[in-house]
């Protein structure tokens, strides 16, 4: 996921001489499709019966249809009109989001299954974000250094998604492996004729405080993260005149910062609790992408070097205790109803995060444009014009900052912890 989020934009702009309000306009409809298919891959993952359980088949389909999906983004044929370059764009976009979908929707609803322990909730989130970690580090570092030896020019990308397709096919069969072995829920008798649509699932959801409160936070807070994600490789190129190379190693940084500050973090939410860490990443991250507006080519290397790491540390709380909080509520509605509808619940984040994203990144397309950013087909060769790189300015720097912001005003209505938890659990005893 975040090779695409990171160099396919940049691709179809800069390879494929695709305009970034189209290619703005082509990764939303993906991300409206992969966000509707996510409540209903989720619910019925909740109905799914069989001898692996209820999650596990979907993980495998996922993984299998992954690196296919990732080998044709970046080997797109010489076809003669840009309606049959973008036509094969979408059925290898819409095949990467659906088996994202199938890894990602599933997998939430074991982690949120697996244990009735608040706290233990966390600790098992911070090993996800610790999973998360690595897959940043080899999407986003091993890419950009294989650019940086291959070129980055269409036949670069097309070696390099090989080379990450190789390890997609490895890795996803023995996570299926290992999986195997995990403790597993079976749907309830209720369960497994009902037949929830969307609309029902969003009563659902919206009827579960918590869980809206979060969804609401979340969207800004994924508005913010895509644009980064997607801009990151721009500022680099365009502000900071710096090669890939560079790309990669902020994300190496990253991650050092993302799993070296767990404990840190777990420790701090027993201590002060889930929502304030949570808003204090926040906060982290908005100042430290703000801090990007003083950047320029002449920037002391030591100072990407600490900014990245800071952004690390930022990111791995956002991600940790957004998703601890959002399985405490959907405890909240096991506890309150007995029904396991974790695939409905991580279904309906994954259509909050995907939405989210596709605001934020066809927003950013149309500005781009707007803007004057001038699309390439040879790898980025146009020389871009003072407003076009304002622009990659504002989106690396002030969007994600005025999101976070937001986020942290919407978290203020947060009530779940778990004193009111176990007054939940009281009650039903």
């Amino acid at each position: 996921m975040n090779l695409i989020t990171l160099l396919a934009f940049r691709y179809l702009t800069d390879n494929l001489a695709i305009s970034a309000a189209i290619a703005g306009a082509l990764f939303a409809f993906v991300k409206i499709y992969d966000g509707i298919l996510d409540p209903a891959l989720g619910a019925l993952s909740d109905r799914t019966r069989t001898s692996w359980g209820r999650r596990l088949p979907y993980l495998l389909a996922g993984g299998l249809a992954m690196p296919v999906a990732i080998v044709m983004v970046f080997n797109v044929p010489a076809f003669e009109s840009q309606a049959m370059v973008l036509g094969f764009l979408v059925i290898a976009l819409v095949l990467h989001a659906t088996a994202y979908t199938a890894l990602t929707v599933p997998g939430m609803a074991m982690l949120v299954e697996v244990t009735d322990d608040y706290h233990e909730r966390s600790t098992l989130m911070s090993f996800r974000v610790f999973g998360n970690s690595i897959g940043v580090l080899l999407g986003s570092t091993l890419p950009a250094w294989l650019l940086v030896q291959w070129g980055a020019t269409r036949e670069g990308h097309a070696r390099m998604s090989w080379v990450v397709a190789a390890i997609l096919v490895v890795s996803g069969i023995a996570a299926v492996a290992v999986l195997r072995q995990t403790p597993r829920t079976e749907p309830g008798a209720e369960m497994r004729g009902s037949r929830p649509g969307l609309a029902a699932q969003f009563r659902l959801a919206w009827a579960n405080r918590p869980f809206r409160t979060l969804a609401i936070a979340h969207v800004f807070v994924l508005i913010g993260t895509a644009v980064t994600s997607l801009g990151n490789a721009y500022f680099t190129k365009y502000v900071l005149l710096r090669t890939d190379g560079w790309l990669g190693t902020y994300y190496v940084l990253a991650t050092i910062g993302m799993v070296g500050s767990m404990a840190a973090w777990l420790w701090l939410a027993k201590a002060r609790g889930k929502k304030f860490c949570y808003i204090a990443a926040l906060i982290g991250f908005g100042v430290l992408h703000l801090s990007w507006l003083l950047a320029t080519p002449a920037e002391p290397y030591l100072l990407l070097v600490l900014r990245a790491l800071l952004t690390g540390i930022a990111s791995g709380g956002m991600i940790l205790f957004a998703y601890s909080m959002l399985s405490d509520a959907i405890r909240l509605d096991y506890i309150q109803t007995g029904l396991r509808r974790e695939g409905a619940f991580a279904g309906l984040t994954s259509l909050i995060d995907k939405l989210s994203a596709a605001a934020g990144i066809s927003g950013i397309g149309v500005f781009l444009s707007a803007m004057g950013y001038v699309a390439s087909a040879a790898g980025g060769a146009a020389t871009q014009s003072p407003n076009a790189v304002l622009a990659i300015y504002i989106s690396f720097t002030i969007v994600p900052a005025v999101s976070m912001l937001l986020a942290v005003l919407v978290m203020f209505g947060y009530r779940l912890d778990e004193r009111a938890l176990d007054e939940q659990y009281a009650a039903k005893a």
